[in-house]
């Protein structure tokens, strides 16, 4: 995910001055809001769109989406390497932009 560029999260977050810390915050608000049928949202290596569903590809080299694909709202880009992805779940949401 080193493509991240900003996040924006319903909650307190400044990603305009994104570190390596909070790259892991945005991960943690993921993986507890957002969380992958299996591994984490730390692992994944790349996103990409399958029909309508989110798929993170890990580190591992496993697939997996998202374990409520209904939380994938949108994609902008290609859905090989989307440059926006929305997701949302009652009460949260975020918004990923990658250069």
């Amino acid at each position: 995910m080193s493509n991240l560029q900003h996040a924006h999260l319903s909650e307190s977050f400044d990603a305009s001055a994104a570190t390596p810390e909070s790259h892991s915050r945005y991960q943690d608000f993921l993986d507890t809001y957002f969380p992958l049928k299996e591994g984490s949202h730390h692992d994944v290596a790349q996103y990409r769109v399958y029909f309508d569903r989110l798929i993170a590809h890990l580190s591992s080299g496993r697939c997996v989406g998202l374990t409520d694909p209904s939380s994938f709202v949108e994609f902008g880009g290609d859905r090989e390497c989307p440059s926006l992805i929305s997701l949302a779940s009652p009460g949260h949401q975020i918004e990923l932009h990658f250069a």
